[in-house]
């Protein structure tokens, strides 16, 4: 838990509230095996806190640092997107992955998580350079290792 992702919900009034976080690579440096280890993003949590539960909107806007799968080397890849997670004060566990379940001796919330698991799957399954900028000597010395099967035998 980042002290500066952690959001003390219990003294804030019922109605909107937003919440500012600049993203970069110390952010991403806390999660174990990241696919990121740069970026500069935005992110603005706005959170609207009723009587049973919190809506919670994210909207994350920037560009991270990831690893090209034909060349592999680093690239910038944008990142834009806005996204829902509902905080509800219970204490039954909940099977719904947009419902995350704050116990009754809970008092804070921390949103580092979410921003993470948002940002990753906002990023395209086939992480490619933008046509025509893969690093073209790293391509042809990967060709010389490539195995190609010969068909000779048969």
């Amino acid at each position: 838990m980042t002290k500066d992702f952690v959001i003390g919900f219990s003294s804030l009034k019922e109605g909107k509230h937003i919440f500012n976080y600049k993203v970069g690579g110390s952010f991403f440096e806390q999660f174990e095996n990241s696919e990121i280890q740069k970026g500069e993003l935005e992110v603005e949590v706005e959170l609207d806190k009723k009587p049973t539960l919190m809506n919670a909107r994210f909207q994350i806007d920037g560009e991270v640092v990831v690893m090209c799968d034909r060349c592999t080397d680093d690239y910038s890849q944008k990142v834009n997107l806005t996204s829902e997670l509902i905080y509800k004060f219970s204490d039954e566990q909940m099977e719904d992955e947009n419902i995350v379940v704050v116990f009754p001796n809970e008092f804070q919330i921390d949103v580092s998580h979410p921003i993470y698991e948002f940002i990753i799957t906002s990023l395209p399954g086939k992480r490619l350079h933008p046509n025509g900028t893969c690093n073209e000597e790293m391509l042809k010395i990967m060709d010389n290792y490539l195995l190609v099967s010969s068909n000779e035998e048969e």
